[in-house]
């Protein structure tokens, strides 16, 4: 449990070096309690991070991130947690009628959690939803103001997707760039052109080409 919470921690951190670090810790603590469902919903997290910060490869990470995502649901199916990060990886699958229903139920069993809106929000273009997706992510900054890092950066997605560009720049203006991830990138470069900030956009795409 405590190798739990320390991973989780370090998840927060959102920088390369520390997902790794939270790969390893997450890791240890499954070896030596397999029926710790909460641990295998980190894990998923992790790996899903690694692929978007490049630590892993991307089809590694997500087969290694959907194969703890059905781990937690099949320890614990009233887990609201667990049902959203099987949907994430249903969704990453392109399996969308299937990661719709995951999402669903997450939201079924808890409609007032932040990581579920937050979760849900993220993936919300992708099932034909944006504009829901910005009403979840709106509800999840009113249900906790002060939103950690990791959460900004789907929120700053969820607004590129739905075309709300000057609250995703706003909400990248939070993030280090350390902490950004490959998506994070693409969507401040692309809402900076869509307001015609073409040289900071073009300076955002300079920087994520070197790293």
């Amino acid at each position: 449990y405590e190798l739990y919470l320390l991973g989780g921690e370090k998840i927060e951190e959102l920088t390369p070096k520390s997902i790794e670090e939270s790969i390893r810790l997450l890791t240890r603590a499954v070896e030596l309690d397999p029926g710790l469902a909460r641990a295998w919903v980190e894990l998923y997290h992790a790996h899903s991070l690694s692929g978007a910060f490049g630590i892993e490869n991307v089809k590694s990470s997500k087969e290694a991130a959907m194969d703890a995502a059905k781990r937690a649901v099949a320890l614990d199916p009233s887990d609201a947690e667990a049902h959203s990060v099987l949907g994430s990886g249903l969704a990453e699958r392109g399996e969308l009628a299937l990661a719709k229903a995951s999402f669903d139920t997450s939201l079924r069993l808890a409609p007032n959690a932040f990581e579920i809106l937050t979760f849900y929000a993220g993936w919300a273009a992708a099932l034909g939803e944006a504009e829901r997706g910005v009403e979840m992510a709106d509800k999840a900054v009113r249900l906790n103001p002060n939103y950690p890092t990791w959460s900004a950066q789907i929120f700053g997605w969820t607004y590129f997707l739905a075309r709300r560009y000057e609250a995703a720049v706003q909400m990248f203006g939070r993030l280090a760039p350390e902490n950004f991830g490959n998506f994070g990138w693409v969507a401040r470069a692309g809402a900076l052109a869509a307001l015609g900030r073409t040289p900071e956009a073009e300076a955002t795409v300079r920087q994520a080409l070197k790293r």
